[in-house]
């Protein structure tokens, strides 16, 4: 481990409006700026990607600046490499969430890259996660067990519960049903292993919600709704609502479930809520899945579907930032 490699750097074309130090910068500068990236990644609990991606950008190339023009030692190097890690990654997801999964996945390598450079194999592993989830094919499993290659002793349990609940979905995503199955299952364990140690704050809002989360969709994709229904509704009934997007989408999972076991009112109910959540946040991810949902139900005849798959039709997607 050692100072970060400068060609792994992104190209500064746009530079952030905060005024960077000159000179030596130290532990302390990179510790504000950590904890300042700690309060923007939680807007993504409010915003869509399309919203929050040019700020986590802006953030990253701040960082990259910092990198490839100021002094320091190689610990703070190692830290602000680690911190333009966790950048890349956020803004990654913003891509992604947003629509854009080519400058996702490109800045999942970003992040992955630098994590290996200094070592940080819990960040490496939560890097390659990213790159699939964002792949969503049956391809995202490889990149999902590397991710688990380089799980080790000193993995926080709260990090090995995320990362091995992506792992789940991943499986999932690819038809593997036993291995989704096994991995929501190591993630319950390691979630029960947790103590008063505190986890990364990109892996530290893990859980028992979550993962019941998780594993409603899990068992969602592999169209297993008798697995599904009971954990989406559980985690879902004290779920809040100003976290719209992401209750959007649980929500609609749901609705996939009920659809499956043959509730087929109850689940155009649902995704009109959804719809009602979704409609203001810019994230292309709710309304794409409602209208694929509300198209089946219209498919099967289900009065009130018609009106819903018009009702979606008409709403403009945002438009990401970088298009």
């Amino acid at each position: 481990m050692g100072a970060p490699k400068r060609r792994d750097f992104l190209p500064v074309d746009a530079m952030s409006a905060i005024a960077a130090p000159k000179g030596r910068i130290g532990t302390s500068d990179v510790n504000a700026m950590r904890y300042r990236f700690a309060r923007m990644r939680d807007l993504d609990n409010y915003l869509g990607g399309a919203d929050t991606f040019r700020l986590y950008a802006n953030e990253l190339m701040h960082t990259e600046h910092l990198l490839a023009t100021c002094r320091y030692s190689d610990t703070t190097g190692v830290a602000l490499a680690d911190l333009a890690s966790e950048q890349a990654q956020q803004a990654g997801w913003a891509a992604f969430d947003a629509g854009d999964s080519a400058t996702a996945r490109r800045l999942f390598a970003l992040s992955h890259r630098l994590a290996v450079d200094t070592g940080n194999t819990d960040l490496a592993a939560n890097a390659l996660i990213h790159t699939a989830y964002a792949d969503a094919t049956s391809e995202a499993v490889s990149a999902a067990q590397a991710a688990g290659q380089l799980i080790t002793g000193s993995t926080p349990p709260q990090t090995l519960a995320l990362l091995e609940s992506r792992q789940a979905w991943s499986q999932a995503i690819a038809g593997n049903a036993r291995d989704a199955e096994a991995a929501l299952n190591r993630a319950r364990h390691a979630f029960s292993e947790r103590g008063e140690e505190p986890a990364p704050h990109w892996s530290a809002w893990i859980n028992d919600t979550e993962l019941d989360i998780m594993a409603g969709r899990v068992w969602a994709v592999l169209r297993e709704p008798s697995k599904a229904i009971p954990p989406l509704e559980r985690a879902l009934a004290t779920f809040p609502n100003q976290w719209a997007r992401d209750k959007a989408l649980y929500l609609l999972f749901l609705a996939d479930a009920l659809t499956d076991a043959g509730n087929v009112d109850r689940a155009v109910a649902v995704v009109d809520e959804a719809v009602a959540l979704a409609a203001a946040v810019a994230s292309p991810r709710p309304i794409n899945h409602a209208r694929n949902t509300a198209r089946r139900l219209t498919g099967l005849g289900v009065p009130g579907a018609q009106p819903l798959a018009d009702k979606l039709s008409a709403i403009t997607l945002p438009v990401h930032p970088a298009s």
